[in-house]
């Protein structure tokens, strides 16, 4: 029996680059009954320990982490230096390697594209390689590009600096004390299968 005096576990939903809290609407309409949530603001910090230190500061003593993308990353950093605090993560579409050359590539074309003015060529290319060909019609492809439309350029440069330059967690995987769920697309696009 659970008495009304038990507290919630509480949950903390780190959105990924270009994304609001809309990316995990449906998750926490899920999950609200059960558990607290927090939703972290990651939008004006250059470096992934920047955003892990600033979610230690706001969340509550003991947590849970569901991280996409960018996210994922922000979420290995805080398993890295809070460890003890983490009760379980969900990490989506992301991973512990640091970035790749080919990535690293792809992201100095896309600050080109800013550059010279073609922000709105960009988003389309990033909400292309986001969703599955198989879903061009569908609502989820129109949120998610009105969801990256809405950001500024200078939001857009921040996290692309944050991502590009992130650590390589590998080695502290084996420091994780918590369990983990991995989840990613078969349909994700190779940039996002590192």
């Amino acid at each position: 029996m659970t008495s009304k005096f038990t507290k919630k576990k509480s949950v903390v939903f780190i959105p990924g680059a270009l994304c609001t809290k809309k990316i995990f609407a449906d998750q926490i309409a899920g999950i609200t009954p059960t558990f607290e949530t927090l939703i972290v603001d990651n939008l004006k910090s250059k470096s992934i320990s920047d955003m892990a230190e600033k979610l230690l500061e706001s969340a509550p003593s003991r947590f849970g982490l569901v991280g996409i993308s960018m996210g994922g990353y922000v979420a290995l950093e805080v398993m890295r230096i809070a460890p003890e605090r983490v009760w379980g993560a969900v990490l989506i579409s992301t991973t512990a390697k640091a970035e790749t050359l080919s990535q690293s590539e792809e992201r100095k074309r896309w600050m080109r594209k800013v550059e010279i003015g073609k922000h709105d060529d960009l988003v389309d290319e990033i909400v292309n390689a986001c969703i599955s060909s198989k879903n061009t019609s569908n609502t989820a492809k129109i949120n998610f590009y009105e969801m990256v439309k809405s950001h500024s350029v200078e939001t857009l440069r921040y996290q692309m600096i944050a991502s590009s330059t992130r650590p390589d967690f590998q080695e502290s995987l084996k420091n994780i004390q918590c369990p983990i769920l991995l989840i990613g697309g078969s349909e994700d696009a190779d940039f996002f299968k590192n």
